[in-house]
Parts: C-alpha cells; structure tokens; sequence
C-alpha cells in the first residue's frame, strides 16, 4: 500500500475544505484500526500539530506502525546548542507522548533551517540520534526544487517530504523527484489534495482561485470524462508516479479514509495530465494562499 497516514488533524482544524474541525480521539482510534487492516503502515505527525501526538500515544495498539514527526522551527537566523538543545527536548517529548522509545524518522520541519549558520549542527545531532538507533530516517520537510538541489549537494538524507499533486507539477518538470531517487532518498508526497482544495465543489471555491479556475474547471471535466471521482483522480495521479514511495493522505473520518483505500490501486498515466499543472507558488502554496 502506498498511501501513509498523515495525522495532522487529529490535533488541529485543517485544511481549506475541512468542515468537521479536529477528529475525535474515538474517529482517530477508528481510523488507525482501519488503516492498519489494510496495509497502511505509516504515520505522519508533528509536535506542532496539537495534541496529534497525544491521540496517536493513546490509540496506537501494536508497534508496526512507522512514526514519522517533525522537529520544531527554528525562527533564529543563526543556530547553536541551544537551537540543539531544543530539537532534542522535542524529539524527546514526542517520544513521550507517542509512548515510543524509537520511531521511524525524524524530518526538519523546515528545511532552510539546514542552510542557516550552524544549521549543520542540528543535522549533526539528527544523525547522532539514528547512530544510537532512536531513528531509522532523517531526513526534512521540503518545499521547492532549489531546497532540493541545495539539500543533496551538502547532506546526506535518508527521506524527505515534499508536496505534489496534479496542479503542483513543479518537481516532476525540474527533475527533482528522479534526482532524488538517485540518492537512494526515499520520498513521501504530501498535499495530494491540495489541503482539500482538489476535492471541493467548483461552486464553494475561494475567489483567491479565480485566476486559475479555468484549470481547476478543467480537472473536474476529466475526472467526469475519466468516470473517476475527483478524489480518485487527484489520488491516483500522485500514486502513479514512480519515484514517490508513499502518499500521505490525511483525513478526518473513517469514511474518508475508506475512499481512499478503494482509490488507492488506481493508476494514471501521468504525462497526459501535464497539462494540469500550475507553476505560480501563489496558487499551489498554501502557504502564499489568502483564503
């Protein structure tokens, strides 16, 4: 199965479509057992997604799941043993509240902390904690193209996390994705949904898109044509890409997740949807987004 489990919501309201708010910890423990059951094996988290953590500690039952969590920001422009410090009194209380003693892998939530002055020395650190086996993986949380040739020209990871959907082509066209597979890095997509903006009726869509809406109209009509759902459509153009090893896909009820399981085999070809995509950051970053 490629799709892994991303837990964001279960400690924070989130996402442009998300009209249920936080999932309940008894949803949450739901949608474990049914992830679980069907071969998804990968949890996605963070110490800033709310008491995500928490829940997942609470309603894990067995330990074959791979945890992987997110170190904090660092806002300093330079970093040193404090900034060190603080990373593993974080990786340290994730392990608490996941009640693990190790887990799967260890992203820095924001990759450019890395090229900051005495960035090297978080990345040391993270490298510290996989030699005593508290991690399998580091790795960070990406953004573009120029932090991924940045990052693989000075460190050496072991996974990374970066957005890609059929609007966000960005790193398929840059050649990022083969560049990493190269580097024997393995890749998990996130944001297949674009935050759940992929997913929404074209008639709830937020004006901030109406510079792209003849694409996101163009979606919908191939969805139809395809006689594919458009979280069908959306899911299977991420899953069909062979450099991506595994799809985080968040949800915030047993019933989204079971969509997902039953779109999770089909398979696209990706270049005849090429023409989908959308370069400008302003519309596929929803940190630029104001909704």
């Amino acid at each position: 199965m490629k799709i892994g489990l991303g837990a964001v919501q279960f400690g924070v309201n989130y996402g442009v479509s998300n009209i249920y708010g936080k999932t309940t910890k008894n949803e949450a423990s739901k949608i474990l057992q049914f992830a679980y059951e069907n071969g998804i094996n990968v949890i996605d988290t963070a110490i800033s997604y709310g008491n995500s953590e928490d829940i997942l500690g609470e309603v894990i039952t067995n330990d074959d799941w791979k945890i992987v969590t997110k170190t904090p920001c660092f806002s300093d422009n330079c970093l040193n043993s404090r900034h060190v410090k603080q990373l593993q009194e974080s990786f340290n209380q994730s392990l608490f509240k996941l009640r693990k003693k190790n887990i799967y892998g260890l992203l820095l939530h924001s990759c450019d902390d890395l090229f900051k002055p005495g960035g090297r020395l978080l990345f040391q650190e993270m490298e510290r904690l996989k030699s005593i086996g508290m991690i399998q993986k580091i790795g960070v949380s990406l953004y573009d193209g120029k932090q991924v040739d940045r990052l693989l020209d000075n460190y050496p990871i072991d996974l990374v996390q970066l957005p890609i959907n059929i609007l966000d082509q960005r790193l398929i066209k840059g050649g990022q994705l083969v560049k990493l597979k190269k580097y024997n890095v393995e890749i998990h997509a996130r944001s297949a949904f674009l935050q759940g903006l992929l997913l929404m009726s074209l008639n709830n869509t937020p004006p901030w898109f109406n510079p792209v809406r003849e694409v996101l109209e163009s979606f919908h009509k191939e969805a139809k044509k395809r006689n594919m759902t458009v979280l069908q459509l959306a899911l299977s153009f991420v899953q069909s890409i062979d450099e991506i090893d595994k799809v985080i896909v968040g949800v915030n009820t047993l019933k989204q997740l079971k969509e997902v399981v039953n779109a999770a085999s089909i398979r696209v070809n990706t270049t005849e949807l090429s023409c989908m995509s959308i370069d400008d950051p302003v519309f596929v970053n929803p940190g630029n987004w104001k909704t």
